[in-house]
């Protein structure tokens, strides 16, 4: 028995599809485990040093960072991934080096503008929205201020990032996508604990973490694709825009939603709620780790078969990476629902009230969607069909909207919780049925059929 398990394991790793896809996705998800660490460390350092406030005000500012930031890529950070996959997998790296550097320079100056923008903007910002807030925190005018200093880092990283993806180096792109800015962030934390607990130093910590992984990421490219002054263009900034449009909107209005939880509960509530807000969706945040680290090969494997124009590859691609994903997350939120208080109690007490554990629960719901839809956003950015996804993006932005400002003043947390949840069910579920009426795709993976076939192969050969 466990010779023939051997034999069938070894016989899937002989698929050079399945064994890129696992092992380039298990490094990429150990190194995920290592970053979402991080950042649970990130948490509890501010919530048990600093106070559940000063870990809502940090959130809030991350948001609009988050929000101007996606905005200041411009979409060129996906489009990046996509042309570099395409042109590394032609052996065209004159190209690689041309498209990115017409990249960075079309958003180094939008970055530079967001930044000083932001900046004098802050105060307008704080008394439009947060005047009114309830608790420690009315005026968070020096707190977006220190965050838009990290505007400029944040957009350039993406780009580069992105870059190094399309690279297939996911050990490296993982490393300053999930890791570095965590990491830098916390040892300045503490040491700072050494002299204050001044909430600013929270906001000052992760700006600098920004900027050690701009630099981290530019020492990595240079080490891939070394620079070389393009003397001759080939590529065109129009081509370019053409791809990154349409995405920006796509992940520009994904963003968004993701964010409107934080930043219309911020108008409604305390620091402190939005804290606890917070604090359960990042935990729930742990159970994408397995699609998130699948997500970072599949997609060049896509934009690869698209260049290439081999639908069997893509739809190989789809149906391993489903499975993968699911049964890697599968045991994370198993736990999520078994041990809820334990684990929004590591936070301290005012995260294990009922309603925090309930919109942890109602946030985790809202996964198990994403988790078993697979990746259906990265197929259709990566095969042409970005304006799919802005569609969709735009139908689950309004929805969002509609349910946080129907939910949100009546219910609190937990009205953004329920708001996020159903509109994350609408972009992946819509976007997972266009692909199956359209591409003749299949991306909703069903366990139940695997598992009944495996019961029924068993059966017949002991029969």
């Amino acid at each position: 028995m466990i010779r023939k398990i051997k034999n069938k394991i070894n016989k899937k790793f002989k698929d050079q599809d399945f064994s890129e896809i696992f092992k380039k996705s298990a490094s990429g998800f150990f190194i995920s485990i290592l970053g979402r660490n991080f950042g649970f460390l990130q948490q509890l350092v501010i919530t048990n040093y600093y106070g559940a406030a000063a870990f809502g005000v940090f959130r809030v500012c991350f948001s609009i960072l988050s929000l101007v930031g996606i905005f200041g890529r411009f979409g060129v950070d996906m489009a990046i991934s996509r042309f570099v996959a395409q042109y590394r997998k032609q052996d065209k790296m004159d190209l690689v080096n041309e498209i990115f550097q017409i990249g960075l320079k079309l958003v180094f100056p939008i970055g530079i503008a967001l930044t000083i923008g932001v900046y004098f903007l802050a105060p307008w910002i704080s008394d439009r929205f947060y005047s009114d807030a309830n608790g420690e925190v009315s005026d968070f005018t020096p707190y977006i201020r220190i965050f838009s200093v990290g505007i400029i880092f944040f957009v350039l990283s993406g780009v580069i990032e992105e870059g190094i993806r399309g690279l297939k180096k996911i050990k490296e792109y993982t490393w300053i996508n999930n890791v570095s800015t965590q990491a830098f962030s916390i040892v300045v934390l503490l040491v700072a604990l050494l002299f204050t607990t001044n909430i600013y130093v929270v906001n000052i910590s992760y700006v600098l973490g920004l900027l050690f992984t701009f630099i981290l990421g530019v020492y990595y490219w240079l080490k891939f694709v070394p620079y070389k002054k393009v003397e001759k263009r080939q590529l065109s900034t129009r081509e370019l825009l053409n791809v990154s449009l349409p995405m920006l909107s796509a992940k520009y209005l994904t963003t968004l939603y993701t964010w409107l939880g934080t930043l219309i509960l911020a108008a409604y509530v305390a620091p402190d709620e939005v804290g606890v807000f917070n604090a359960a969706a990042r935990m729930s945040a742990f159970a994408t780790m397995p699609l998130i680290a699948v997500n970072n090969i599949s997609g060049p494997r896509f934009a690869e078969a698209f260049g290439e124009n081999n639908e069997k590859s893509m739809r190989k691609t789809v149906r391993l990476a489903t499975r993968l994903i699911f049964w890697t997350a599968l045991p994370i939120m198993l736990l999520f629902y078994i041990f809820h208080n334990f684990i929004m109690g590591l936070y301290g007490k005012e995260f294990g009230t009922e309603e925090a554990i309930l919109t942890f629960a109602v946030i985790n719901a809202g996964q198990v969607v994403n988790l078993l839809t697979g990746p259906v956003t990265q197929l259709l950015n990566m095969t042409g069909r970005q304006l799919v996804t802005q569609r969709y993006a735009i139908l689950t932005t309004f929805t969002s909207i509609g349910l946080s400002l129907l939910l949100i003043p009546s219910m609190g947390m937990l009205g953004a919780a329920l708001a996020t949840a159903i509109a994350r069910t609408v972009l992946n579920l819509g976007c997972a049925l266009h692909i199956y009426f359209t591409m003749k795709i299949v991306t909703i993976y069903n366990p139940f059929a695997d598992i009944y076939g495996l019961i029924k192969r068993y059966n017949k050969k002991n029969s």
